[in-house]
């Protein structure tokens, strides 16, 4: 070998081993416990792709409640543990309120909708919005549109039994279009509901962290086939962009019409436009990201309530006595009578714990780097709570008991509530529409079990089994139920 070129190799190996050691330097610490991968491709083949969650749970009894891994040179870190979530989020905040940067979501064309906007002034904007509009005590004032609407839920199922999931998707859209824009939908057909429903099936199966820590690696991929093995993802990519504008820009354009007019009824987009200091573009992108989460989200949650009840018949019984002898038979309950319910708020907390409608929520992305009980957490760093995880964190997870947020005399138990938060988020990217799904989940599984009771379809055999869909979103797989009147 010539000894330049030896000369050249004896440089590259010098090199090599300064640039690692300062590095080491830089960074002493080692990273949280977790899978070793293979070069350039990390972990990826390690993953169970359609419920990654499983995979998460399984690493979090191996190598603890925090576990480190990459994919494709993206650092990610995933928290199993409740109490380790709230640590981070919580107590560290401003360094774990940021949102990855996903080439999915400017593809599929999200990117300015709050619930995925980076940490920033215009995420800060977003919050303010919300936080006029959706607290607590600010919703209390649309109770009687949640009511309304559920008891034309009640009216629907009464008339197509059989077609609950299509009834529980117009009650969530119809209730989303009219609290965010004013507007009531047309007909159990309103073109609006479908269409929401459609872009929301789309966004589950291609917006997963790991579809977007892979296009992040390799930006080249973006215009690549969706055909290619591993692309697949990208293939309703053009048409969720368009459909995505449509939806931000018409019923918001329609509202503001309206409220020029004088004609636009009290909804969050006229708090929106009057908000001092907020801004058009803001108030319709803040308005589109609450109408999408709020529009899909609830339906889910009721097709698992149904789920639940079918297959729990002492339940259901338990809460039909409940309402009976707190209201009389066959009277609807209003948000009055809600605390003299305890028993259904139990079964409605113990619905978001049997199959979280969110099993990972939304990535989380570090600010800066950390340094977490010895561990170093890099810049950067996508960062996963496992929901799902969390939520088996109990005895007996996949038995459906309500008693576990009672106490022992059937009072809700003081941490039921801060339990049940865990399941929209952690830190200031908790959802700022928890008081708003709260509200309507409660409204239509009240006024749900006041008057119908749900059984197995007499002639189904066998056992039936509780399964659910893989993606950003979970919902129970088609199953058929009797719908009856009490």
């Amino acid at each position: 070998m010539p000894d330049s070129l030896v000369f050249g190799v004896k440089c590259t190996c010098v090199a090599l081993v300064f640039l690692w050691f300062v590095a080491r330097k830089r960074n002493p610490l080692p990273y949280p416990p977790g899978p070793k991968g293979f070069p350039i491709i990390g972990n990826a083949l390690d993953m169970n792709l359609k419920f990654p969650q499983f995979t998460y749970a399984k690493w979090g009894k191996i190598y603890g409640d925090i576990v480190y891994f990459k994919i494709f040179g993206q650092d990610f870190i995933v928290v199993n543990s409740e109490e380790t979530a709230r640590l981070l989020a919580d107590k560290r905040s401003t360094i774990y309120s940021d949102r990855p940067h996903s080439p999915v979501y400017s593809l599929f064309g999200i990117d300015r909708m709050t619930p995925v906007m980076p940490y920033g002034s215009d995420w800060r904007l977003h919050r303010k919005l919300f936080h006029s509009s959706l607290k607590a005590d600010a919703v209390e004032r649309f109770h009687n549109i949640y009511l309304n609407n559920a008891r034309q839920l009640l009216h629907n199922i009464r008339s197509d039994t059989s077609n609950f999931p299509g009834h529980f998707k117009l009650f969530s859209g119809s209730l989303a279009l009219e609290l965010t824009y004013g507007r009531k939908v047309e007909g159990k057909d309103d073109a609006t509901i479908r269409f929401v429903s459609t872009v929301f099936d789309i966004l589950s199966r291609g917006t997963t962290p790991e579809s977007g820590g892979l296009l992040l690696a390799f930006p080249i991929l973006e215009h690549f086939p969706s055909w290619l093995p591993g692309l697949g993802f990208k293939a309703d990519a053009p048409r969720c962009r368009k459909m995505i504008a449509t939806m931000s820009e018409l019923p918001f354009r329609e509202a503001k019409t309206q409220l020029a007019s004088g004609t636009l009824q009290h909804c969050l987009v006229s708090d929106f436009i009057k908000y001092e200091g907020g801004g058009e573009s803001a108030a319709r992108d803040a308005a589109a990201g609450v109408y999408l989460a709020a529009a899909e989200s609830t339906a889910s949650i009721l097709e698992t309530f149904v789920l639940a009840m079918m297959l729990h018949p002492e339940v259901q019984a338990k809460v039909h006595a409940e309402l009976d002898d707190a209201l009389g038979n066959g009277v609807i309950p209003t948000f009055e009578d809600r605390t003299r319910l305890p028993y259904l708020q139990a079964v409605l907390y113990e619905v978001m714990r049997w199959n979280p409608v969110f099993p990972l929520g939304v990535p989380h992305a570090t600010t800066t780097s950390d340094i977490y009980e010895g561990y170093h957490i890099p810049k950067g760093c996508i960062v996963i709570f496992n929901v799902w995880a969390m939520s088996r964190d109990c005895p007996d997870p996949e038995h459906f008991d309500p008693n576990r947020h009672l106490t022992p005399d059937g009072q809700l138990a003081p941490q039921a509530s801060q339990q049940n938060a865990l399941f929209f988020g952690f830190g200031r990217r908790i959802c700022p529409g928890r008081f708003f799904a709260d509200n309507a989940l409660w409204a239509a599984v009240a006024t749900m079990l006041s008057a119908l009771k749900f059984e197995k379809v007499k002639d189904t055999a066998g056992q039936v089994e509780p399964t659910f869909t893989s993606g950003q979103v979970s919902h129970p797989v088609p199953f058929e139920c009797s719908i009856t009147i009490r």
